[in-house]
């Protein structure tokens, strides 16, 4: 677990012009780390601030398709990529060929080789979400548990994964790591439709509380803060140092730069309202 300087700004209520909390509490045993991946993320999603499409009414599998932009980006075989169909289209293996590639493929990398295996791997390897949230309510004051309940390896663990978070907190708010949460999820669930792990009942079951979860965001560039930060995160507590996570930042930066700026995709301004 990688270890960095403390912020200056320990213990202090932090905002600027690109902050989500509009009204932030007084903050409690908040000391961010200063690793500067905030202000990188901030400067790249700058100039998408003060170009937000309007929003366009979609379909439900539009959606659905657009949330999971960053696995289209992906190679995925079997999986026809955004060069054979739209952002907005849920893709299908065109052939049996196909996907016995795409379900070897998940196998092989993420040990999915049914719905079963596919919901846990979601549930357990990718969401952080609930950690964060964790977090979040140490800081504002309601703590969902005492910290004198966890052993002394899991309570280090717990104050450098907050601190580390702490940093983000001025951009993303009470929206964390959602992002990150739907669109690794929403892409795992199209990848098991594409290739038959899942039928359309299953898979539309399976997307419906995804779906419902977005309303905390409201255009494509929150969307995009919260996945990234999501997904640096998710390198650090999988054991990232900082050289490896500004090199996470560059990719995910392209990524959800492709996306932005493609008025296909997110840069079309496309969502959905139940």
């Amino acid at each position: 677990m990688a270890f960095f300087n403390r912020s200056n700004k320990e213990n202090k209520t932090v905002g600027d012009s690109t902050e989500t909390p509009t009204c932030q509490p007084e903050l409690k045993d908040f000391h961010p780390y200063d690793t500067n991946l905030a202000p990188r993320i901030r400067s790249l999603l700058q100039e998408y601030q003060n170009r937000i499409p309007e929003q366009k009414p979609c379909g439900r599998d539009e959606f659905i398709a657009l949330l999971a932009g960053i696995a289209a980006l992906r190679k995925t075989p079997g999986i026809p990529g955004p060069d054979q169909v739209s952002f907005t289209v849920l893709p299908s293996c065109a052939s049996p060929e196909d996907e016995v590639a795409c379900r070897a493929h998940l196998k092989r990398v993420f040990g999915i080789a049914d719905k079963e295996t596919l919901v846990g791997f979601c549930q357990h390897e990718i969401q952080v979400n609930r950690q964060y949230m964790d977090f979040v309510a140490f800081w504002e004051g309601q703590p969902p548990f005492a910290l004198e309940e966890l052993n002394e390896g899991a309570l280090e663990f717990f104050k450098v994964a907050r601190d580390f978070s702490a940093q983000f907190y001025p951009i993303v708010g009470h929206q964390g790591y959602l992002a990150w949460d739907i669109s690794e999820t929403m892409g795992h669930l199209r990848n098991g439709y594409a290739c038959g792990l899942l039928n359309r009942s299953e898979f539309d079951a399976l997307t419906e509380y995804w779906l419902e979860q977005t309303h905390i965001f409201k255009n494509w560039v929150e969307f995009a803060a919260s996945l990234i930060c999501g997904e640096l995160y998710w390198d650090f507590r999988h054991g990232s140092e900082l050289g490896e996570l500004n090199k996470g930042l560059d990719l995910y930066g392209k990524l959800v730069s492709i996306l932005l700026d493609n008025d296909t995709a997110w840069g079309s301004g496309m969502w959905y309202v139940q």
